[in-house]
């Protein structure tokens, strides 16, 4: 049976845009084939030039002060496109802003015109247990036969500029790279040509380029600061290469798409770094890796890197430095999805212009220092032009497609088909993860999966009960076997990471701390019981070909007394209250545990809902189809005491202006259908005529809310981000006039300083003493507490040094970290004692409103789902009414 599945990612194609700019100078083209005799490519000779990048936008690419627009970078690859038969343009997608997703694929025309061929082999010479077949049905061992096909076939080499916005350079050159390879004849051209097709992102990231861009342009002339102030991509800004297996965004999921089809051998990430960084950095990578990675497409990134410091340096280009800046080859979120299907991943960091595009000036050379081996040749300038950016971004493109056009077939062989076929016999992790059928949220089942499944996944389904690895399963029970061409990704995103003592230069050097997170276990953070089994796993299963919620059976209707229940344990039941809302349907929460039948108890929390409002069947059924929640039908309401949900909970959003965190609580405040306004400096005047509940976003300080934007130094649009002086007392107005206030991560400070709330964060300020950079730490929770309302009584929580708490008062504690000397459950941390005991949730009764504050990142970038449980409850509780079980009672006669 082959392990490969296919399908399971809709890729977007339109046809190519056909247009000039209006306005554009140079003269179209008209090519003419001709053939070559060197390889047997189809190069075309132009018989009047394409234009080139200076013709056709006016100025010199890399000219201070002057960027492309992103209309004006789709015209002109069109316009080559349409000109030469080497170059081919095509919109793959819309970004989520409605932006066309360009890209643009470069090859010899014999390549280009055999693409589909080159693919389905690639794709072939991938899944191990297919090309058995195929070889066994030739008689031959499939090494050799894998050699055979890859003999007929190229590689894929893809180019990604744009991801991060303000890293302005990286497009630029790339159009410079596409004229050359549509125009020019040469030896080298023809050999990267012939051996290769090459996929060119021009910018992962439309909409901010159209952000960034634009307003850096708009404002020339003016006084306003010429760097964008805000997101830009609406909602996660700078964060949009961390999106790498939730793929949340669109853009992320056109990324995936393109990973899934072309299969490139290398990926090449062209991304800057800031003015004082070096001025152009390559891997080697350092530490920690991964021991889920295939080493092969590691030290095939160490070696591309390597080589292209080498060519750097042989032209002339200092400062060029490798090792010891980028750990990125331990968490899923940073080295890619394509890392696992073979690619490997190496990126160019290359320092910043001053103000985006503008020469950066030092008194001083920029980086005093000797030769080195990190850096042969050091930079020995006071200045950093634009130009040069673009330059050095060239040379490194350059260098990269010519070491793998050196050996093009064996990069093919390794990287596709060595690397997969390793999967079968890798036996660094578990043999197989197995979900059991029985879990406490199928809504967050169902999300699980659906990330495996598009992630190409493939996942089975046991049709009887089994035992593996000593536990016994029921029918229905999910199994992921890492012996896939894709288990290697299973296994790192299902595995309890331990963070590597070896991560270190020497036997006696530190520890090396992580670049980023450290550990991205999609069980823990969803909320999913996932088993780790080291034996194989023997049952009778299925593949599953679409992944679907779960089919509920929905009851019948109870009669005009009679009341519809919903358990509150899954972090889905914010899309059913909202759904409810929006249909003018009374919520009620009950705060005491509800029997709905025989044998069924609902922990408090559980939603009651009138039977005989209108719309309550219809919205409740398709929530319960949408979410695979089951409901249930009581002939009459639950007498307990309970809490009335507001008819609309009109919520505010306090972000800022580029508030990361902000923007990701946007997506998720939307895809749940919260009604929510991003809070404005105007609404500081009556935030309660506009909000029953105001949500502080990590990273919102005391000074964020009073400082602000200058509004001096930007046009009116960003003007709702300027500073109020008095806003935390305007805040503290808001709760104690019957306001509802929710304050998360490093906001809870701001919150306990603004209302006086009687708690004091214990987290130890020395990273010596305490650090756990992104893990997830042990949590106990008090479900009969309204904030944890649904939750279990210990469940693991994302924690990055964030404020814990030592509660006084009459605060009702919703979670906390237990008393233990270790709180690690996976990634990295040392310390934690420090905290043990202390307070993560509470909330607090201020005047006639309350608090409730969360000193845990519980919402970090939508990863840690599970908590979003408490999200929930904070922000629709706590701008409820409480009711007597009689006074329920009376909303149901």
């Amino acid at each position: 049976m082959s392990l490969r599945k296919t399908g399971l990612t809709a890729f977007v194609a339109a046809a190519s845009i056909v247009g000039l700019l209006s306005g554009t100078t140079g003269a179209t083209a008209t090519l003419t084939p001709t053939p070559t005799t060197q390889g047997g490519s189809a190069f075309t000779a132009p018989t009047q030039s394409v234009p080139t990048p200076e013709e056709f936008f006016g100025y010199p690419l890399g000219e201070e002060a002057k960027l492309p627009r992103f209309h004006e970078v789709k015209a002109y690859l069109s316009q080559i496109a349409d000109s030469s038969p080497l170059v081919n343009y095509e919109v793959v997608g819309e970004t989520t802003e409605g932006e066309e997703f360009p890209i643009v694929q470069i090859g010899s025309a014999a390549n280009l015109d055999r693409l589909e061929e080159i693919l389905d082999i690639n794709a072939r010479l991938a899944d191990p247990a297919q090309l058995q077949v195929e070889a066994d049905a030739a008689g031959v061992p499939r090494d050799e036969y894998a050699r055979t096909l890859a003999a007929d076939s190229v590689p894929v080499y893809y180019i990604e500029a744009g991801i991060h916005s303000t890293e302005v350079g990286n497009t630029p050159a790339l159009m410079n790279v596409v004229h050359r390879f549509a125009t020019e004849q040469s030896d080298f051209t023809e050999k990267v040509l012939d051996a290769m097709v090459i996929v060119v992102v021009p910018s992962q990231n439309p909409d901010g380029h159209n952000r960034v861009v634009d307003y850096f342009m708009d404002t020339e002339g003016t006084d306003y600061a010429r760097v964008f102030p805000d997101l830009y991509q609406k909602y996660v800004g700078h964060d949009n290469n961390r999106d790498w297996f939730m793929f949340t965004q669109e853009e992320s999921r056109i990324r995936l798409a393109l990973e899934q089809k072309y299969r490139p051998v290398v990926q090449h990430y062209m991304h800057q770094a800031g003015a004082n960084s070096p001025r152009i950095w390559s891997p080697p990578w350092d530490e920690p890796m991964s021991p889920v990675l295939d080493p092969i497409t590691v030290s095939s990134a160490n070696s591309i890197g390597q080589e292209a410091n080498r060519d750097l340096i042989a032209a002339g280009k200092k400062g060029a430095k490798t090792d010891d800046a980028y750990g990125i080859m331990w968490n899923a979120d940073v080295m890619g999805y394509s890392t696992f299907q073979g690619t490997t991943t190496w990126l160019t960091e290359i320092a910043s212009a001053r103000d985006l595009w503008f020469t950066y000036t030092s008194e001083n050379i920029l980086e005093p220092s000797a030769a080195t081996l990190r850096s042969p040749l050091p930079y020995d300038e006071t200045t950093w032009r634009p130009m040069q950016i673009v330059e050095y971004a060239e040379t490194a493109v350059y260098s990269g497609l010519e070491t793998v056009a050196g050996n093009p077939q064996e990069w093919l062989y390794r990287n596709m088909y060595q690397v997969n076929a390793n999967s079968e016999t890798w036996d660094g992790g578990a043999s197989a993860y197995v979900i059991p059928a029985e879990q406490r949220d199928p809504f967050a089942t169902y999300e699980l999966l659906s990330i495996f499944d598009l992630g190409a996944v493939v996942i089975e389904q046991a049709t009887e009960d089994f035992t593996a690895g000593g536990t016994a399963y029921e029918e229905g029970s999910w199994i992921l076997r890492t012996d896939q061409p894709m288990g290697r990704w299973v296994d790192q995103l299902l595995r309890i990471d331990e963070y590597p003592d070896e991560a270190r230069k020497c036997n006696d050097c530190p520890l090396i701390m992580p670049y980023s997170e450290t550990t991205d276990n999609l069980g823990l953070l969803m909320g999913v019981d996932v088993d780790a089994v080291n034996e194989p796993v023997q049952v009778s299963s299925v593949v599953v070909d679409e992944v679907t919620p779960a089919a509920q059976p929905f009851p019948k209707d109870p009669g005009r007394t009679g009341a519809y229940v919903v358990g509150p344990t899954s972090y889905g039941l914010g899309r059913v209250i909202t759904a409810l809302e929006q249909t003018d349907v009374p919520v009620y929460r009950a705060a005491e545990e509800v029997d709905v039948r025989s044998g069924t108890v609902l922990p408090p929390g559980a939603l009651i809902v009138p039977a005989r409002a209108d719309g309550a069947r219809e919205a409740l059924e398709q929530a319960s189809a949408d979410l695979g929640l089951p409901v249930y039908a009581v002939r009459k309401a639950p007498r307990v005491p309970a809490v009335e949900l507001e008819e609309t909970t009109r919520v505010g959003l306090v972000r800022g202006a580029n508030n990361m965190p902000g923007g990701w609580l946007m997506w998720m405040l939307e895809q749940y259908g919260t009604d929510y306004a991003v809070v404005s400096a105007d609404d500081y005047e009556d935030l309660a005529a506009k909000y029953d509940t105001i949500v502080l976003a990590p990273g919102i300080s005391t000074s964020r809310i009073t400082d602000g934007l200058n509004p001096a130094n930007y046009p009116e649009e960003f003007h709702w981000a300027r500073g109020v002086p008095d806003g935390p007392a305007k805040l503290a107005e808001f709760v104690e006039g019957g306001g509802n206030l929710v304050a998360l991560g490093s906001a809870s400070t701001t919150a306990v300083d603004a209302l006086s709330l009687p708690a004091d964060n214990i987290t130890p300020r020395d990273r010596d003493v305490m650090s756990a950079p992104g893990a997830l730490l042990e949590q106990t929770f008090d479900p009969t507490a309204p904030a944890a309302w649904g939750m279990p009584e210990a469940w693991p929580v994302w924690y990055g040094n964030d404020p814990a708490f030592a509660v006084g008062g009459e605060a009702q504690v919703a979670a906390s970290y237990p008393e233990s000397e270790d709180l690690l459950v996976s990634g990295y941390a040392h310390g934690t004692s420090a905290i043990a005991g202390a307070s993560n949730v509470a909330t607090f009764e201020v005047g006639d409103g309350q608090a409730t504050i969360a000193g845990g990142h519980i919402t970090f970038r939508t990863w840690p789902r599970a908590t979003w449980t408490l999200v929930t409850n904070a922000i629709y509780n706590g701008a409820g009414t409480p009711l007597t079980a009689d006074e329920l009672a009376l909303r149901f006669r």
